[in-house]
């Protein structure tokens, strides 16, 4: 039986941003794992693939050595995303990458606390298997909106759902930063929330994924502005470009991710 395959199509980057010393934040693609490297341009990939993973890590913990995390993390995910058919495998592979870092801590003990938070999405034939642990994101291209799929695992986020900010003070609020949820090295056993669903892909489908570095660097609405004048790797160039004129305060990384049924 043939399996349906995507003809992918991906524009990313990783930046330390504009006040980062060193960059915490990397990223996965299909045979290309990006960590603790600051890119000046954006790259591309195109493939055509049954199954595969792009996925955005953002390492957390400053002088805990929050770029091993992220590294550790996205090489785990890469090694094992093949086993995620649903959340529950999904969850159980999450844990695996936890295993990684409780060894690491183990071996390291100044390491301790280490983590960090990610976002992406597991292509798998005719489906996406979105998914975040924390506060990076992945939005839906429509036309030329960006439809925010993931949730975050924040304390601005509950803010947001109780009614007390917008979503567009998420961006300044000086909680911003307080995650409720990362894969960390903390020796505590059941400490991880997951958002994951499921998705059938439709012919040409569109997926942002990104750290918070951005979505606090731009607004949704200056996102979809950049995307309608300049799509594509432009669109990459683009943000990337303005991320580090505006001196982004944080690590800035992002995968554009089109899709076509072949």
């Amino acid at each position: 039986m043939n399996k349906t395959k995507q003809r992918i199509e991906a524009f990313f980057f990783t930046n330390k941003g504009g006040v980062r010393s060193n960059n915490e934040d990397g990223l996965v693609i299909p045979g290309t794992l990006i960590s603790d490297l600051s890119m000046a341009i954006p790259e591309s990939y195109h493939g055509e693939v049954a199954h595969a993973i792009f996925c955005v890590a953002d390492g957390i913990g400053g002088e805990q050595k929050g770029e091993v995390a992220a590294q550790l993390v996205l090489t785990h995910l890469r090694d094992h995303y093949l086993e995620v058919a649903d959340e529950e495998s999904f969850i159980k592979v999450v844990y695996g990458a936890k295993d990684q870092l409780e060894a690491y801590v183990k071996k390291n003990p100044d390491s301790s606390n280490l983590g960090c938070t990610l976002a992406g999405v597991i292509i798998q034939e005719d489906k996406a298997h979105v998914f975040n642990i924390g506060d990076c994101r992945v939005y839906r291209i429509n036309g030329k909106f960006f439809e925010r799929i993931t949730k975050d695992h924040s304390v601005v986020q509950h803010l947001l759902e109780e009614g007390v900010i917008t979503e567009d003070e998420m961006r300044y609020h000086p909680r911003k930063n307080i995650v409720t949820s990362s894969i960390s090295g903390d020796g505590i056993k059941d400490s991880i929330n997951v958002w994951f669903k499921t998705m059938v892909l439709r012919d040409q489908d569109m997926f942002f994924i990104c750290s918070d570095g951005i979505w606090e660097c731009f607004s949704q609405d200056e996102l979809e502005m950049i995307y309608e004048k300049h799509p594509g790797y432009a669109f990459c160039e683009k943000v990337l470009i303005a991320s580090l004129a505006r001196q982004s305060s944080d690590n800035v990384t992002a995968i554009l991710l089109s899709t076509s049924q072949t």
